[in-house]
This record gives C-alpha cells, structure tokens and sequence, in this order.
C-alpha cells in the first residue's frame, strides 16, 4: 500500500497532535517539577521550623521543670519561715507576759518591802514611846525616893 496524500496528511496531523502534546506534557512536567523542587524547599523549611519549634519545646519544658521545682522550693522555703515567724511571735507574747509578770511581781515586792520597813518604823517608834513613858512613870518614883533622904 502506498500512502496517499490523504492518510500522510491525516498522518501528519497526528504527528503534529501527538508532538504539540508531547511539548504540552512536558511543559507541563516542567512546571510540575518546578512546583515539586518549591514543594519540597517549602517542605524541608517547614521540617526545620518544626525541628527548631521541637527544640524550643523541650527547652522550655526544661525551664518550666525548673521553675517549678525553684517555685516548690521557694513555697518550702516560705511555709518554713512562716512557722518561724509565728514561733517568734509565740516567744515574742510570751516573753512580754513574763516581763509584765516581773514587772508586777516587783512591784508588789517593793511595796511589800516599803510595807515591812514602815511597820518596822512604826513597832520602832512604838518601842521608843513605851519606852519613854516606862521611864517617865519610873522617874517619879525615883524621884520619891531620892526625897525620903
């Protein structure tokens, strides 16, 4: 069979069809390729935030742990002084009874003491007066005596 100018130019047209969509393609693979090298920059920029994110995670879960056991030290720390505080303050209240109590006590000891040496002063002068009036009713009497020579 010998081609005719009919088939070789349906031929043809196929020819040209079947290139122009071979140069479609591979335009179009092209740009698909294009498209796969940024999809993939895009992918590997986005696996190295995630990684740097993921570091960043675990630094500040890291710093979190030691903020809180910092914090949980600091309330020990906290609760421990406030039970020193409240004991000083127990000794504080009951050091100033017990100075109040002294103070009282010698109060009560100086006036007690000034009570006995004014008693003491008083039985002194009352000694003295019964004295002197025992002497005074024996000196008439000594006096008689000394008449009757």
């Amino acid at each position: 069979m010998t081609p005719t100018p009919l088939s070789d130019g349906k031929s043809q047209a196929k020819i040209d069809e079947k290139a122009k969509q071979l140069e479609e393609q591979g335009a179009m693979i092209k740009t698909m390729n294009k498209q796969l090298t940024h999809c993939e920059s895009d992918l590997q920029t986005h696996m190295d935030l995630v990684s740097t994110l993921e570091t960043s995670l675990g630094d500040s879960e890291k710093n979190l742990r030691k903020a809180r056991m910092h914090a949980t030290e600091l309330a020990r720390e906290r609760d421990r002084l406030n039970g020193e505080i409240e004991t000083l303050r127990k000794e504080l209240t009951e050091t100033k009874r017990e100075v109040l109590n002294v103070r009282q006590s010698k109060v009560e000891e100086k006036q007690s003491y000034e009570q006995r040496l004014l008693d003491e002063e008083r039985k002194a002068k009352e000694r003295a007066r019964q004295q002197l009036i025992s002497r005074m009713d024996e000196l008439p009497k000594r006096k008689s005596k000394f008449a009757c020579f």
